[in-house]
């Protein structure tokens, strides 16, 4: 299987699509099937790799860079609409 989606590092909980990855498609990350996705997903977004709580941090490349405002369920588009930057972040 070709993959649509890439896992950085271990401590990521998320992936980010390579290409676009339409609801109910498969999310392909090395080779492997991980789930289906929730929702439509614009390539080089991130996708939810398991239920992230409100106040949970997402992690990309190993790192938090931001926060849920409210539950992401596996296989949700995390961006703007569903984060806020990680409290005590901006400086002002």
């Amino acid at each position: 299987m070709k993959s649509n989606a890439l896992k950085i590092d271990e401590q990521d909980n998320v992936v980010i699509a390579t290409q676009p990855v339409a609801k109910g498609e498969a999310v392909i990350v090395g080779g492997k099937r991980i789930f289906d996705a929730a929702e439509d997903v614009d390539a080089g977004h991130k996708i939810a790799l398991k239920e992230i709580l409100v106040g949970e941090n997402v992690c990309r490349y190993g790192e938090p860079i931001v926060q849920a405002t409210r539950p992401i369920r596996k296989g949700e588009w995390v961006h703007v609409h569903n984060t806020q930057p990680i409290p005590g972040d901006l400086k002002e």
